[in-house]
């Protein structure tokens, strides 16, 4: 099989894994108890008061934590706000994604139909929540914590 006829759809488990350990350790500089039901914090990113990454633990379990976030005036004011749940699993040391904006697409795929999705869509959701935990560890200013 020459170069150009390999499977552009080749599904990367180790790939995807290493982001999910990335986003863990990036997890860890947040300053929230994520085995605390209900502890939240809010994150102003920028200069923009209104640029807001908001997380919030919403379940706990004896090895996982389930995590709501949100991040508002981020991007472009006609994207909407971008709410993600994510699982932190303690045992693992792994973030993965496991609802995006109540739905299943990703927003930078506008041509994309509904119900169709990359093989590897998984990762570009970890991905983006890698770059949102990046962006909010380099750019946020005020960190409000509600235990």
């Amino acid at each position: 099989m020459s170069f150009f006829q390999k499977d552009k759809h080749h599904l990367d488990l180790a790939r995807l894994h290493k982001e999910c350990e990335h986003n863990y350790r990036r997890f860890l500089k947040v300053p929230i108890d994520t085995c605390q039901m209900g502890a939240s914090v809010e994150v102003m990113v920028g200069k923009n008061a209104s640029s807001l990454v908001y997380l919030e633990v919403t379940e706990v379990t004896k090895y996982t934590s389930t995590l709501s976030m949100s991040a508002k005036g981020l991007g472009p004011q006609w994207l909407p706000p971008i709410n993600i749940k994510a699982r932190i699993y303690r045992d693992a040391k792994m973030v993965e994604i496991i609802e995006w904006c109540s739905d299943r697409t990703i927003p930078w795929e506008l041509s994309e139909r509904k119900g169709i999705q990359a093989r590897d869509e998984k990762w570009q959701w970890n991905m983006f929540l890698s770059e949102i935990l990046i962006y909010a560890l380099r750019h946020g200013l005020a960190v409000t914590e509600n235990p």
